[in-house]
């Protein structure tokens, strides 16, 4: 695995440790809560402290994680999986 490619799954797999604290705290998976959030469905969260920090945080980090999955996949569409786990077990 290139150190790139590898370096991507390390990132990926932090943030959905993060992301999974907050999809358990609320009971709702990162996708639909960030869906609800941009379609502006939560608004009557907006004035509540107690969810404010927490929504933001979760809502950046979604974000992130959308971009790093978009980086994900154009590096895994440089190099054809097989190759991919041939070149892990070689390291």
């Amino acid at each position: 695995m290139n150190k790139s490619l590898a370096k991507a799954v390390r990132n990926l797999n932090m943030l959905e440790n993060r992301l999974r604290e907050y999809e358990n705290k609320y009971g709702l998976k990162s996708s639909d809560f960030y869906t609800a959030m941009v379609s502006g469905q939560l608004a009557e969260f907006d004035g509540e402290d107690e969810y404010h920090l927490d929504f933001l945080e979760w809502l950046g980090m979604y974000e992130i994680w959308l971009d790093r999955e978009r980086e994900y996949r154009a590096l895994l569409q440089q190099q054809e999986v097989a190759e991919q786990l041939k070149l892990a077990v070689a390291v």
